[in-house]
């Protein structure tokens, strides 16, 4: 059964927004620059900037059908405004629909605060974690905004992806209500599971020690998960193991669990794109200009694409075969091999 918008009066809508906006705002002022980082692990008295005001119950008992996170930088500016007036926009005609830009605060400038006050006093749609913001710490980000998020509101679903990836909110939200409703344990994007684990450079990791290869996970450009995983990841927060890249993390704290896994080349969700096609959902490594571009072709025309391009081929996941073996491009496929794409 699909899930049914939630059907506020405007005058709920925009006092809840309201509410909202001050928390955020109130909470954000009075950041100290005095925060310690706590380790991996994250309460429920957590570090979030705006976790301690009495309230945020006004707006977290708001029953949001799905909750977008962005992961930003202070610095990211130019990539937040390009997403606010672009595909931030198609979420407008949702009231249970909400994105929010996820920061690292830990160890901040004044000069940086002082910027991020200014924006979130315009647009309310920050959220901050005493976290130092870099790329060794993005593990450490989400799992803190998971922990919060479960914590605090009121959700059926979680869609984390970048700053630089463009996301079709009401394909996303039309899925889930009406083809991936029966899935109650849901972890969906497009997933890897020959994946060498990196031994050297930006990303080579230090703690794993499972096997030769990354465990099954959907690529970080991307993904959706149920709460009941959100949930599973808070509750079991004091036993995760965390790794440099996010998107690895996840897919290891869910890998033993008999969960619904979506393989979707709909996600073009890759450390590439693989080009413009008009079924995509979302799509990673995208600069603010293309945003610009497809959000007004999608607008006038419903489309993406001025002309489809493929620049990289996709590939459905084999989930009957070993991981290694799962992935082979579209037109290596055997025909008469059925591929199995949910587990």
């Amino acid at each position: 059964m699909a899930f049914a918008k939630m059907k506020l009066k405007d005058c709920v809508i925009s006092f809840g927004s309201f509410i909202l906006g001050c928390v955020i705002t109130v909470n954000l002022l009075s950041l100290s620059m005095n925060e310690k980082s706590k380790g991996h692990h994250c309460s429920e008295e957590s570090d979030v900037s705006l976790k301690n005001a009495k309230d945020i119950k006004l707006f977290s008992a708001i029953d949001y059908f799905l909750l977008v996170i962005i992961i930003s930088g202070a610095d990211n500016v130019i990539q937040r405004t390009a997403i606010r007036e672009t595909w931030g926009l198609l979420n407008k005609d949702y009231a249970d629909v909400q994105y929010f830009f996820i920061i690292g605060s830990h160890g901040m400038s004044d000069e940086k605060i002082s910027k991020l006050k200014k924006e979130q006093i315009k647009y309310n749609d920050l959220f901050l974690l005493s976290v130092t913001d870099n790329y060794k710490t993005l593990t450490i980000k989400l799992l803190h905004s998971f922990v919060w998020f479960d914590t605090e509101f009121n959700f059926k679903y979680i869609l984390k992806c970048d700053d630089d990836s463009f996301v079709l909110i009401p394909k996303v939200v039309n899925e889930l209500q009406n083809n991936l409703a029966q899935y109650e344990h849901l972890y969906w994007g497009y997933f890897d599971g020959r994946a060498h684990v990196k031994q050297m450079g930006k990303w080579k990791e230090t703690n794993w020690f499972l096997c030769d290869h990354y465990l099954p996970y959907a690529l970080g450009g991307g993904y959706v998960l149920s709460r009941s995983l959100v949930h599973y990841i808070r509750q079991n927060q004091h036993l995760l193991g965390t790794y440099l890249s996010e998107d690895v993390s996840v897919g290891t704290w869910l890998s033993p669990l008999n969960i619904t896994r979506f393989h979707d080349v709909r996600f073009d969700t890759e450390y590439l794109s693989r080009g413009c096609n008009n079924s995509f959902i979302v799509t990673h490594k995208q600069s603010p200009k293309q945003m610009k571009a497809f959000y007004s072709m999608f607008i006038q025309t419903g489309k993406l694409c001025t002309k489809e391009t493929k620049t990289r081929k996709s590939y459905k996941y084999n989930w009957n075969v070993l991981p290694t073996k799962c992935c082979l491009p579209e037109d290596l496929q055997e025909p008469k091999n059925k591929q199995k794409e949910l587990i």
